[in-house]
């Protein structure tokens, strides 16, 4: 017999896929299963301002459950919960919806309705969530569904889905950095097995479009001087799959004139800043998005919340550059993109359980 943990393990997998790209917002995924134990959808929210995962599970569920699949052609949010709420009573009385996040309450104003509210009048049998919401206008959905009714399993207070539990608030950390912090830092680097990082383009083109995708995210393109004057690259988003929209980018050198040459410079609608100090990078507000190699790994350590290896399959005998470090990391996550595989990293465990206790 398949247990909760397993579904919401489906869930979490599946939210991670959209990492980054749903920012402001958290990574989110909801599944809906039917009387029989039979998995009628599987969703994540893509982008913030677009429908979150409980209601775009619910979406394909009903298609499912009723044969219409009419509701399928709805995009906006309101549309899909007006259409919900005036076809799909009682139709999800018998089902379980598990969530990897507590459905957003009815006090949270925002971009898309509660969550809450609209399960509270389709009222299903059970909902199962992997962790609080920590968003002080959002929280709280959890006991309004009790209050209605359904039954609420939560992974904190469930010892055999403790472990789904932490896996729920490591997906979350990003959200959780900008919402007790105000900013949330990214460090990434792309090498081969061997650890090399010279020779050009690194990773497959499926992470690099990956990696515009969360370029389009960033409030700030953190970059070294010396990534600039080696690379003299253009940090825009050419190859995103999302809307494009090249972020600010933020250079930390020591080189007092520092030459305005490189194809950076002229990306329109961006800031560029000069940074000659960490204390100017600790100034940095929002989603930081940090590229570079050991060096600017080393300076920025003591900021960083999070890191993303991408590993190819491939060696480079005659490489003379190598991410060279003394660090130890917590993995959250690993996935296969393309070639590549995203190992997702925290710096240590104390970080990733409580971000909200994080030492200064």
């Amino acid at each position: 017999m398949l247990t909760h943990a397993f579904y919401l393990d489906l869930c979490l997998q599946c939210a991670w896929k959209e990492q980054l790209k749903t920012l402001p917002n958290p990574a989110v995924a909801a599944l809906v299963l039917d009387k029989n134990g039979m998995i009628l959808s599987l969703e994540s929210h893509k982008e913030c301002g677009k429908p979150h995962a409980e209601v775009l599970a619910l979406q394909k569920a009903y298609a499912a459950l009723s044969g219409n699949n009419a509701i399928l052609s709805l995009k906006d949010s309101e549309a899909i919960h007006s259409y919900l709420l005036k076809n799909a009573i009682p139709t999800f009385k018998d089902i379980t919806l598990y969530v990897t996040l507590e459905p957003c309450s009815s006090n949270k104003k925002g971009k898309t309705p509660s969550c809450a509210a609209l399960l509270k009048a389709l009222k299903p049998k059970c909902v199962v969530i992997g962790a609080q919401d920590c968003n002080e206008s959002a929280k709280g959905g959890a006991q309004e569904l009790l209050d209605s009714g359904i039954i609420v399993l939560k992974a904190w207070e469930v010892e055999s889905l403790q472990e789904c539990h932490q896996k729920a608030k490591a997906l979350l950390l990003p959200f959780r950095a900008l919402q007790t912090q105000g900013k949330f830092m990214l460090f990434k680097y792309a090498s081969r097995l061997d650890g090399s990082i010279d020779g050009g383009q690194i990773s497959t083109k499926g992470a690099q479009s990956l990696m515009h995708d969360y370029r389009t995210k960033a409030d700030v393109l953190l970059i070294s001087g010396e990534s600039v004057r080696a690379d003299n690259p253009r940090l825009d988003t050419r190859f995103a799959t999302l809307a494009q929209r090249n972020p600010n980018v933020a250079i930390l050198t020591h080189q007092k004139d520092f030459p305005k040459t490189a194809p950076l410079f002229t990306i329109p609608n961006r800031k560029v800043e000069i940074l000659h100090s960490l204390e100017q990078v600790e100034s940095l507000r929002g989603f930081i998005f940090c590229e570079g190699g050991a060096r600017f790994f080393n300076a920025l350590q003591n900021f960083i919340d999070l890191v993303l290896v991408i590993l190819n399959p491939s060696l480079k005998k005659d490489s003379n550059l190598r991410m060279s470090l003394d660090a130890s990391f917590h993995l959250l996550h690993s996935a296969q993109i393309a070639e590549d595989i995203f190992l997702w990293l925290a710096k240590n465990k104390f970080i990733f359980w409580d971000i909200t206790k994080r030492a200064k």
